[in-house]
């Protein structure tokens, strides 16, 4: 009986030792935790001190036909370039005024068999927000509002079919980037962008139908836009 009874309370004072070990490993967690996140929370969300009230932008991407159908099937990016020249509005804000190049073409990587290419220039206004994850780290999101002026050159037959190869519209362009100090005043970064542009694709324009492609079967009753995808100084 005596025995029993030492057992029980050998048990007893087992378990009573193990459950304060696993609230003190409890405790200890929560204040891991509740440090981590007082850490995350004083993160630096304000630019550097020595911040330069203009910068130069400069970009380059891959501009990717999103819509309409008819566009997204026969042309193919090539590139774009920005270069912008901005004016910190405040701590975060931002406005600028820059210049656009960018190449579309036809090619055998497409259904069409032509080497047509769509070659545009733009000037453009962007205004932005910064926001600073740390003094070495920052996303902008911006928007572009533009006014792009190009021409074709290869088309097909036109000595049988003449065509006018000019072409102009406004355009929008949302975006994002994620942007990393490399220096002082110098950063890199990743961008990503829509746009939509306030004008319709022909393809009478390009002579699209001399491809021998049936150009009928493709959706043509959108508005023109882009994805683009690049890389930000």
């Amino acid at each position: 009986m005596l025995k029993h009874k030492n057992k029980i309370h050998f048990t007893f004072c087992f378990l009573f030792l193990f459950i304060l070990t696993i609230s003190a490993q409890i405790d200890s967690s929560v204040i891991d935790i509740e440090t981590v996140l007082t850490e995350e929370d004083d993160l630096p969300s304000e630019p550097p001190e020595k911040i330069h009230p203009f910068s130069i932008r400069l970009s380059a991407g891959v501009p990717n036909p999103l819509s309409s159908e008819l566009l997204r099937k026969s042309f193919i990016g090539i590139y774009e370039a920005n270069l912008s020249i901005n004016f910190r509005l405040g701590r975060y804000f931002y406005t600028g005024i820059g210049a656009n190049n960018s190449l579309l073409s036809l090619s055998n990587r497409t259904r069409f068999g032509s080497k047509t290419k769509m070659q545009s220039f733009a000037v453009f206004i962007r205004n932005g927000y910064e926001y600073y994850h740390s003094k070495k780290i920052f996303s902008s999101f911006f928007l572009v509002t533009g006014y792009k002026k190009g021409f074709y050159t290869g088309i097909l037959n036109l000595d049988i079919k003449p065509q006018n190869p000019n072409f102009e519209f406004f355009y929008l362009q949302p975006g994002y980037s994620i942007n990393f100090f490399s220096e002082e005043r110098l950063t890199l970064g990743f961008y990503a962008a829509l746009q939509g542009m306030l004008w319709q694709f022909n393809p009478d324009q390009v002579n699209l139908s001399a491809t021998g492609v049936e150009v009928s079967k493709y959706n043509n009753n959108q508005n023109a836009g882009l994805w683009i995808i690049g890389l930000e100084m």
